[in-house]
């Protein structure tokens, strides 16, 4: 019986992903100042893989916008903000910025107030949430101030997705910032668990993975 209960905790402790692709997702985390790292998140192990599948045709369009792609990446480099964030607009509208959600628009699906708070105008017939420089440029100014509100460049992302007043409640609910325990929450919105899982997936994948990292160089 005891021999039976340690084979089931070893498998438990079985990571889902191969080695180089935890060593890229954690070298993510840590680009977003998490300082968990996948192996001490089983909930973040086990949402990333729920979400792996999508990544391959989120890959793809990437490779079809590489163009399109460097500017936003440019920009985001200049403004010192991890390039994980750059890479949201896959992860939210795959990277089509004539896209409309419910009240969301445009590559990084801002919400209408979001986008007005931030200096875009919204309004039938002019929605610069469609316009690919301005709402570039409107979306470094609130990941700046989602920084600056909640103290880590991880948590910033998180309110992107979920809106700022839910990751408050959130964090004041279970008493800890931390993914380990947020992502256990049964009212942590499987939206922003899509959207944070996708990008961090796609981040490893092409900013951290050695095999990319090759196919640069020659």
């Amino acid at each position: 019986m005891k021999y039976l209960f340690f084979c089931l905790l070893l498998m438990n402790a079985i990571p889902l992903f191969g080695r180089s692709e935890v060593e890229a997702i954690n070298l993510s985390l840590q680009s977003i100042q998490c300082e968990e790292s996948l192996l001490d998140t089983e909930a973040l192990d086990h949402t990333l893989d729920n979400y792996r599948g999508t990544i391959a045709p989120l890959y793809k369009r990437y490779q079809a916008t590489t163009k399109e792609y460097s500017r936003i990446e440019a920009k985001f480099i200049e403004a010192n903000i991890p390039l994980f964030f750059s890479l949201i607009p896959y992860s939210e509208s795959k990277f089509n910025p004539s896209m409309h959600g419910y009240g969301t628009a445009g590559l990084w699906q801002f919400g209408k107030q979001s986008a007005k708070n931030f200096g875009l105008t919204v309004k039938k017939g002019d929605d610069e949430r469609l316009d690919i420089n301005k709402s570039n440029d409107a979306v470094i100014r609130y990941i700046k101030y989602l920084k600056r509100e909640f103290g880590s460049w991880y948590l910033a992302d998180l309110a992107y997705a979920m809106g700022e007043g839910t990751l408050q409640r959130l964090i004041q609910k279970n008493g800890s910032k931390k993914i380990s325990v947020l992502f256990k929450d049964p009212h942590f919105p499987s939206g922003a668990k899509a959207h944070f899982a996708k990008t961090l997936l796609l981040d490893a994948k092409i900013h951290y993975t050695q095999s990319n990292e090759e196919e640069k160089g020659e």
